[in-house]
């Protein structure tokens, strides 16, 4: 183990606190690397040096420009000498504070190993819940078994959730995220939860539309590669929100066969809508084909949903329809429409 200037700076000044002495900490080779001079970090420390050899405390009684009276005592883990820490005085005056200044820079670089070890252990996680949401090759079998120290069984088909929050209440959603510790975060407002048990997805998808902190959901069905469900509860989400825009849940399996109309040829029906571009009323018209698609051409219930009444809606049916030539109350028309909405 190796002291870092960081630690032996924060020794320094947790130890100024409460003893009214300079504090000098060097590394293994007896260089100060953190002092409360800061003019003598980067210098030799000889008392320091002979702490280290002897790995025995260093007592200077001698007062000369190259070396200061003091007490300098070997930090010592594992049988190791890693550094030594010096403070600055008259031996028979300080020495009593030797013990505590010691042991409390071994608990300052014990409590920094802890953390380092609890943040590595936290980013090759990260790496792998990276890896797993966008792999698209056949897991082998060293990646299952990484998989399987997780608690992700990978030899089943996994179910990528893909969820959208919307930071209201990002404490409520921090506990869900470690409820179910088998996620990602893509982004700041975008999450995806991997789940590889039919009952484990009931109780996760439950859970995540409780919170009051989730905006959208998303279901990328099962399969045998994780990232391909994540890359079909992504195709679900965006073509959800363009046609059913008031609803919360989306799934691949309902939405496949419109996903997979998406593929080629899609300029004509795209240059549909060029023209609600001239009216200045473009994204009120597009809603009011939104609404009418996802309340099923049920006048009335179009009509409350957007809250325009009867007369209102049907004028806005009739522009659509002078517009693109198309008639949103024909089915075959209406399913144009739809396909034009899926891909602006």
């Amino acid at each position: 183990m190796k002291l870092s200037k960081n630690i032996a700076q924060k020794i320094v000044s947790e130890m100024m606190n409460v003893i009214p002495y300079n504090i000098n900490v060097m590394d293994e080779n007896g260089v100060i690397i953190g002092s409360g001079d800061i003019n003598r970090i980067g210098n030799v420390h000889e008392g320091a040096i002979k702490a280290i050899n002897n790995a025995f405390i260093n007592e200077v009684y001698e007062n000369s420009a190259r070396i200061k009276p003091g007490v300098n005592e070997p930090i010592i883990i594992n049988n190791k000498v890693i550094g030594v820490v010096g403070i600055t005085g008259n031996p028979n005056e300080v020495s009593r504070f030797s013990k505590l200044v010691r042991v409390t820079a071994v608990l300052l670089i014990e409590e920094s190993k802890t953390i380092e070890e609890i943040q590595n252990k936290r980013l090759t996680m990260l790496k792998f819940y990276n890896d797993v949401a966008h792999r698209k090759t056949t897991y082998d079998d060293a990646f299952r078994q990484k998989a399987k120290n997780y608690g992700l069984d990978l030899t089943k088909k996994c179910q990528a959730i893909l969820v959208y929050n919307n930071n209201d209440n990002i404490s409520e959603y921090k506990i869900l995220r470690e409820k179910y510790t088998h996620y990602y975060n893509l982004s700041d407002s975008k999450t995806v939860f991997f789940v590889t048990d039919n009952l484990k997805s009931s109780e996760v998808l439950r859970d995540i539309e409780k919170s009051g902190s989730v905006r959208k959901i998303s279901l990328g069905g099962e399969e045998e590669i994780a990232a391909i469900s994540l890359e079909n509860a992504a195709l679900a989400m965006n073509l959800g929100i363009k046609i059913k825009p008031s609803s919360l849940i989306y799934n691949y399996s309902d939405l496949k066969f419109f996903i997979n109309l998406s593929c080629n040829k899609k300029e004509s029906l795209i240059s549909l809508f060029t023209n609600l571009d001239k009216t200045g009323k473009k994204l009120e018209l597009i809603r009011t084909i939104q609404i009418y698609v996802e309340q099923n051409g049920d006048i009335n219930k179009v009509a409350s949903s957007l809250n325009i009444h009867r007369n209102t809606l049907n004028y806005r049916l009739d522009r659509i329809k002078q517009l693109t030539g198309k008639n949103p109350k024909i089915l075959l028309e209406l399913f144009e429409l739809l396909c034009g909405l899926m891909w602006i």
